[in-house]
């Protein structure tokens, strides 16, 4: 009985090493980009950066990127005829970003989703943007030091820590697809110069579809605070006081407290009520030494310029009908009855959002 368990322990281990479905890196060709848009005749127009490696020996990779093209009426076939124009195995499983045209968002974003979605080995995690104009635009920059999906990478990464954008995936974007009682925004993209490409701010949706209104970088970050969505900092730039005397300041948002109430009265009126606070440290503030500096006035006027810029912002999300603050899913889950008799893409523009922004300084630095 020793014995056979002795062979046992020996023979298993042997016929265990290996992978039988190893894939090999240098087989393959990997994507770390990709762009879809909307052509002149209606068709799709599919767009990817291939990174191919082709090892040198001792341990050496060369890399190069290339930018590969193919076009149908339709998503699907996309994918094999991109395979036809590259060498080796193509695989998108690590592909970084994926870059929509506006034109082809605003016609709806759900099927190139569920494509990268469903995919066993699609990579999750890659993140979704829309571009100003056609994707292919910002995709097809050329960079002497970095691939350009690389470089789009950090540059959401960046944006996302400053919250100025949101933090979107595959798989978020796809929960938000399917959540019908919130809508979703994501990262706007816009290419400023042939070799510069930077976040414009975000792109509001009503369901999978791109309304076609964005909200810039400067009021982008208040928006998502006010859903909640704070990351580590968020710097913003205003003017203040009478256009006699105006006063410049910049400050960093160094924590927020939201508050969000949903009420419903006894006619089915809707009024979001929003409470917003502020922890912020002072940048910068031009001021003439003479004066005393009354903390208290500043802390005031900033609250009431934010609290105009968040009702300008409420008022845009009604406009453009995104729902982005979540009121739907608050009336689904805590008033369904008025939830299962409303059509709530047509109520939603009737919703009374009454927010109010109040801002504590915390820290000057040695601004005074």
């Amino acid at each position: 009985m020793r014995k056979k368990s002795l062979m046992i322990l020996i023979i298993v281990p042997i016929l265990l090493t290996g992978c039988w479905d190893q894939r090999l890196l240098v087989n393959r060709t990997l994507v770390n980009g990709i762009s879809f848009d909307l052509t002149e005749e209606g068709k799709i127009a599919a767009s990817v950066r291939a990174l191919h490696i082709k090892s040198m020996g001792g341990g050496i990779f060369e890399l190069h990127d290339e930018l590969v093209e193919a076009e149908k009426p339709t998503v699907v076939g996309l994918g094999l005829d991109m395979d036809s124009k590259i060498s080796g195995e193509i695989d998108a499983s690590k592909a970084h970003v994926v870059i929509i045209g506006e034109e082809l968002a605003e016609k709806g974003i759900h099927q190139f989703i569920e494509f990268f979605y469903r995919n066993r080995d699609s990579y999750v995690s890659s993140k979704i943007v829309i571009s100003k104009g056609k994707a292919k635009e910002i995709l097809s920059m050329e960079k002497e030091k970095s691939p350009i999906a690389f470089v789009i990478l950090q540059i959401l990464q960046g944006a996302e820590v400053d919250t100025v954008i949101p933090k979107k995936t595959t798989f978020t974007v796809w929960n938000n697809i399917s959540d019908p009682g919130k809508d979703m925004i994501l990262p706007y993209l816009e290419r400023v110069e042939s070799d510069k490409v930077q976040v414009a701010g975000v792109a509001l949706f009503n369901g999978d579809h791109y309304t076609g209104t964005t909200l810039p970088k400067e009021k982008s970050g208040l928006l998502l605070s006010l859903m909640n969505q704070f990351s580590k900092t968020n710097r913003m730039a205003l003017i203040l006081g009478p256009k006699s005397n105006r006063q410049s300041i910049s400050f960093s948002t160094r924590g927020v407290r939201r508050n969000l109430e949903v009420q419903v009265d006894k006619d089915d009126n809707i009024t979001c009520k929003i409470d917003l606070k502020l922890n912020v440290e002072v940048i910068s503030y031009p001021q003439d030494f003479k004066n005393p500096l009354n903390i208290k006035k500043i802390n005031q006027d900033l609250s009431d310029e934010l609290t105009k810029q968040a009702k300008e912002i409420t008022n845009t999300l009604l406009q453009a009908n995104c729902d982005a603050l979540g009121i739907g899913r608050q009336i689904s889950s805590f008033h369904p009855q008025l939830w299962n008799k409303i059509h709530w893409d047509e109520e939603y523009k009737n919703v009374q959002f009454e927010p109010k922004v109040k801002v504590n300084i915390v820290k000057t630095g040695n601004v005074f």
